[in-house]
């Protein structure tokens, strides 16, 4: 599944390896506590990483659900 961290003023999400020849490519939804979508980030790769102001957030790929802490 997908991992997302929240870091100082940071959110670091690391989706999984596509299968052999496949391609990788998802969008991650930022949601603050309200619902309300913060940030949409299109991922190209496994990585991505997007600055937040502190606050609780959670974070959409596809059905995954994380919810993370960002100091």
């Amino acid at each position: 599944g997908i991992q997302v961290c929240g870091g100082k003023g940071v959110i670091e999400i690391q989706a999984p390896k596509p299968p052999k020849g496949g391609a990788v490519k998802f969008t991650a939804h930022i949601y603050n506590v309200s619902g309300m979508l913060v940030r949409t980030l299109p991922l190209q790769g496994t990585e991505g990483q997007v600055a937040v102001p502190a606050g609780i957030y959670i974070v959409k790929i596809g059905t995954a659900i994380e919810k993370v802490v960002v100091r």
